[in-house]
């Protein structure tokens, strides 16, 4: 063991969304399979309490001359990381250099990457002050589920190195980390449980699903349907949150739940952690009461594989886009409702919307109304108060703003929020095994239309959103977040090990 691996004990999350992985992946191994190639980096970052996370905005592509193409390793010229360096004083991303290894060598950092390391911390310290530097080796290697592509890094930020433990590439289960560039161990045999999934999907599906973390946010009628999916699956971890408890009114589609539970006002996580228990108990499931994008809320999501939304508020909605972007992870946003009038149902609609971090947000999509927007932002004495000027206006004989109006109630029953939340959890299966990729950006089905009326509504982004600008930018593009949590909202909390 080296001496900068003997430096790395705090833990680092690196993650990518899909283009900066595609284009990174043809760049580094252009050369492959014998020799090795390299670019510089733009990373953005979060400190979370389990680690840093790093994320892939851009590439620093070499230009002609940049590398050495005479020599099979790397070998980089005093132009390229100047203009590098230079390049940071006008931008706020941490640096970074990803190289590849020959194929079938382990991403083991040589004695060369060791003074190379050494060398660019402080060199682009001085550039970039208080900023993260990231050294990042991928290699093909063929592993225990196929050929996968092998990651190790080490960062230096405050002072310290830290190791590189996990990977997350948005829909790419082959990228594996190599903590140290050692394999990793051996995953675990399936139970005889999941032979019909590993029977249809082949045994490195569940291996895949048993590293996969997936985060919920939601965990009422749709979401506590796809919460058991995803664990009888296999799936290692859940992230569950959910601010609100367990009412007489929700019992018909709260999967998990008891009559008692409403008795008590039960939260709706602890339901689904004792729900998962009951039948998986292996998964570890992780509770929260809070809301997006409250900045506990943001340290647990980001540690997840996948993000799915599972609730029927606009503001939830504009904040799971927001995180699939800024932080390179893909999500799924799901519900349903029933449409109809006068005791006549005329459509029974489970809609399931795609935000990988290259997708348009919803704002661009048309699916957020500023009033409701709005509404769900307010305190109960704001809307009092609106309420009050409402009844003020009338009587004036004016007309009310309509932000006094009551949130309207989203009619929907159990089985259209069991069929979206398990549509859901079964196309988030396809992505983290890899086996399907769910081609549809906004699907709709009405289950009572001919063939299911199902259509895909593709939308284009719109050119001065800032959805198009800021991909993978972490924190380093805060300023571009939809909202901030308002202050009336409770305190996000973490339940721990509650009975009931």
């Amino acid at each position: 063991m080296n001496a900068l691996h003997r430096m790395a004990e705090p833990t680092a999350l690196l993650r990518f969304a899909s283009p900066e992985f595609d284009l990174l992946e043809r760049l580094v191994f252009r050369r492959y399979p014998h020799k090795e190639w390299a670019s510089f980096a733009r990373f953005g970052w979060r400190e979370t309490p389990e680690g840093l996370v790093v994320t892939l905005a851009a590439l620093d592509e070499p230009a002609e001359g940049d590398l050495d193409d005479s020599v099979a390793d790397v070998k980089i010229s005093a132009r390229y990381s100047r203009r590098i360096a230079l390049a940071a004083e006008r931008h706020a991303l941490g640096i970074g250099i990803i190289h590849s290894h020959p194929e079938g060598a382990p991403p083991r950092p040589s004695s060369i990457d060791d003074e190379m390391d050494r060398y660019y911390a402080e060199y682009f310290a001085d550039f970039a002050p208080g900023r993260p530097y990231l050294s990042i080796i991928m290699s093909e290697f063929a592993g225990d589920t196929g050929k996968e592509i092998a990651v190790s890094g080490r960062i230096f930020h405050g002072g310290i190195w830290r190791e590189v433990t996990r990977v997350a590439a948005a829909r790419r289960p082959d990228v594996v980390a190599w903590p140290r560039g050692e394999r990793p161990p051996a995953p675990p045999i399936p139970p005889e449980r999941v032979a019909r999934l590993t029977s249809a999907f082949g045994k490195e599906a569940y291996q895949r699903l048993q590293r996969a973390t997936v985060a919920l946010i939601g965990a009422g009628g749709t979401g506590s349907a796809a919460i058991p999916i995803l664990a009888r699956a296999g799936v290692g971890r859940l992230i569950v949150i959910d601010s609100d408890h367990a009412s007489e009114s929700n019992l018909e589609r709260l999967h998990g739940s008891v009559p008692q539970d409403a008795a008590d006002a039960v939260p709706k996580v602890t339901i689904a952690r004792r729900h998962v228990a009951g039948m998986s108990p292996d998964v570890i499931v992780e509770t929260w009461i809070g809301r997006l994008p409250q900045p506990e809320i943001i340290d647990a999501v980001i540690q997840a594989d996948v993000l799915m939304g599972c609730t029927d508020q606009h503001t939830s909605r504009l904040a799971v886009s927001d995180i699939a972007r800024r932080y390179a992870m893909p999500a799924l946003d799901t519900g349903g409702l029933i449409e109809g009038a006068n005791g006549v149902v005329t459509g029974q609609i489970v809609q399931l919307v795609r935000f990988l971090p290259e997708d348009p947000c919803p704002q661009c999509r048309g699916m957020i109304n500023p009033t409701r927007f709005r509404q769900e932002l307010m305190s109960t004495s704001e809307r009092e108060a609106a309420k009050a000027e409402a009844e003020a206006a009338v009587a004036r004989g004016e007309r009310p703003d309509p932000i006094a109006s009551a949130i309207p109630q989203i009619d929907t029953v159990g089985y259209i929020t069991t069929t979206a939340g398990t549509l859901a959890a079964g196309f988030v299966i396809g992505w983290l095994t890899g086996r399907f990729d769910p081609k549809f950006e906004r699907l709709q089905l009405d289950l009572v239309a001919e063939c299911l009326g199902a259509v895909d509504r593709p939308q284009r982004r719109k050119g001065d959103c800032a959805c198009g600008r800021v991909r993978g930018f972490a924190d380093q593009a805060a300023d571009t977040a939809p909202f901030q949590p308002p202050a009336h909202w409770e305190p996000a909390r973490k339940i721990v090990a509650e009975k009931v």
